[in-house]
């Protein structure tokens, strides 16, 4: 009796030590790149398609850490600390049994440069313009076929969700236009069907994605300056996929219920050099400022309602204002059309992506999911990890809302469908790091 007891008991045991021995691991040691010293307290946050969500820890007094029981598959790392430039190490393998080590340096952060540039020469740099400011821009997809990207092509979608693209807004010049006009009626089925085929596991098609439709489909709270009967909301950072640019975000809140609403952003030539509305491509080209006078397709907000849009904006000279913000409306029983103005100061372009709020940072990583699946040329810089590392720098308490923690979770799922080819890098061999750049349009 006493052996079959014996053999009875090891077999409980090595079933419950099955998963320890099943899982792998990961760990570490983080030090100073200047002298090799180790870095107590790195946040270290591992990311992969295996993990439900994200886990982090922290280095111990040695500057170690470890990750223990880690499903099998391909991890993300990202080391972060206060006064260090944060690192990612990417492609690192877990199998079953191995607890592979990533030992990483930390340079000291850079000086930060201020979010307005030094002056530069305007006039050389307009000389230096380059095609893409252009109101239509071909470009090479890969099958062959050509594919006319618009600012704004003629005519608005018709009803429902459609199929077929209408590519995505180039770089604008604002010697050609300094407005850009921004509806505040937004359908947003197109992300709650881009939703559904991912929960299906299926990658979704690039001509059924609406910018504008992802970014509207988040509450970004009631942040603002009271102008009227609104919350003006303007905020920028540097964009993370495109140098030189800072991603600007504007949302029109209404804090009580006005009929008609039409939106618009002029910017400052003597301050921005370019521009690129994501999203709206349907939109008129080229719309003048607003005055009293101008016929324009407006629409209501209920009071609540909002509408947040998202520029990459080239800031080429130091300024008070970077462009001014318009908002026309028609309230209550009055015919009579009112308007409201805010300038943008510079000072709400913040240094950093970590310095923006994190609704700012939220709406930017809705619209670049939406263009990651478009498979926008101007997200070329954007790999899926990074766009994942940007969605967990939301920050807790907004990152753990539920409609937010679902977009988390979207990501890591078209990470792993997303099986296209890198479409621009044959017409950019070497890749390019002029983010001006368009793909070569010779052969």
């Amino acid at each position: 009796m006493k052996p079959t007891l014996c053999n009875a008991l090891c077999a409980v045991l090595l079933l419950l030590s099955a998963p320890v021995l099943a899982a792998g691991g990961l760990s570490g040691t983080v030090v100073r790149a200047s002298d090799k010293s180790p870095i107590p307290e790195v946040r270290v946050t591992a990311t992969s398609p295996a993990l439900t969500a994200p886990r982090s820890t922290v280095t111990d007094a040695q500057g170690g850490f470890r990750f223990p029981q880690l499903e099998e598959g391909v991890y993300s790392l990202r080391f972060e600390k206060e006064s260090f430039q944060a690192l990612i190490r990417t492609d690192i393998t877990v199998k079953a049994g191995h607890e592979p080590r990533v030992d990483v340096a930390l340079s000291a952060a850079l000086q930060t440069r201020p979010p307005v540039l030094p002056p530069a020469p305007v006039d050389d740099d307009r000389e230096r313009a380059p095609a893409w400011t252009l109101q239509h821009l071909p470009v090479l997809v890969p099958d062959g076929a050509w594919q006319t990207v618009y600012r704004a092509s003629l005519g608005k979608p018709g009803s429902g969700v459609e199929t077929r693209g209408f590519g995505v807004n180039p770089t604008i010049d604002t010697e050609e236009s300094r407005v850009s006009e921004v509806p505040v009626a937004v359908d947003t089925r197109a992300y709650a069907v881009a939703r559904d085929y991912l929960s299906r596991d299926v990658f979704p098609a690039e001509g059924a994605v609406r910018t504008e439709a992802f970014i509207n489909s988040f509450d970004f709270g009631d942040e603002g300056e009271p102008y009227g009967p609104f919350l003006l909301y303007v905020e920028g950072f540097p964009s993370p996929s495109r140098k030189g640019y800072h991603v600007v975000r504007i949302t029109v809140k209404a804090r009580e219920p006005v009929r008609e609403v039409g939106v618009q952003m002029e910017f400052n030539r003597k301050a921005v050099a370019r521009y690129r509305l994501l999203g709206y491509e349907y939109l008129s080209p080229n719309p003048e400022p607003l005055d009293p006078g101008d016929e324009t397709e407006l629409f209501p907000l209920a009071a609540g309602q909002s509408v947040t849009a998202i520029h990459e904006v080239k800031v080429h000279g130091p300024s008070i204002a970077f462009g001014m913000l318009r908002v026309r409306y028609e309230q209550g029983n009055s015919s009579t059309w009112r308007r409201v103005q805010m300038m943008m100061p510079s000072s709400t372009l913040r240094s950093d992506y970590a310095r923006a709020s994190s609704s700012t940072r939220l709406a930017y990583v809705a619209s670049a999911f939406a263009e990651k699946l478009r498979g926008s040329f101007w997200t070329r810089a954007l790999d899926w990890p990074r766009l994942l590392t940007l969605w967990e720098g939301i920050g807790e308490p907004l990152r753990a809302r539920k409609d937010v923690a679902q977009l988390g979770a979207l990501i890591r799922k078209a990470q792993t469908l997303d099986t296209r080819k890198e479409r621009f890098e044959r017409l950019m061999p070497g890749g390019s790091s002029d983010f001006d750049d368009v793909p070569s349009l010779g052969n």
